[in-house]
């Protein structure tokens, strides 16, 4: 794992759980975007549970911010997070279908959340590597 991954982990796994998976995501590169914890928390607040609709999952959403704010706005790089993300579930991005599909395997929500979580980090941080 790399430091991203075990922060986000974590922070997952504080009793209680306060953090989403957006909010978990933001608060793991605060201080890189020259934030602290609790901006960061706030900015993620809405994006959880897709938006807080099922719309486009947090982990994903919060890792298009983080690529923004780390000054990677690059169609190519944007859309290779993005096609790389949906490739890794049958194609689905929104939180109330990748939940559902999670289900229907017999998945537990917050392990699959978990693990959205890090493989959105994992994907920042390769697509991040040389900036």
């Amino acid at each position: 794992m790399n430091q991203h991954v075990d922060k986000a982990m974590e922070l997952r796994n504080e009793m209680p759980m306060v953090n989403n998976c957006a909010q978990t995501i933001m608060r793991v590169y605060a201080d890189e975007l020259g934030m602290n914890e609790e901006q960061a928390a706030a900015i993620g607040c809405n994006f959880g549970g897709g938006m807080k609709c099922g719309g486009t999952c947090g982990a994903i959403t919060s890792g298009l911010m983080v690529l923004g704010a780390m000054g990677i706005d690059s169609p190519k790089v944007v859309g290779e997070y993005r096609k790389r993300m949906a490739g890794m579930h049958d194609g689905l991005t929104d939180c109330a279908a990748l939940l559902q599909e999670n289900a229907r395997k017999g998945g537990e929500k917050k392990v699959h959340c978990d693990n959205m979580i890090k493989e959105s980090i994992e994907l920042i941080d390769e697509l991040t590597e040389n900036k």
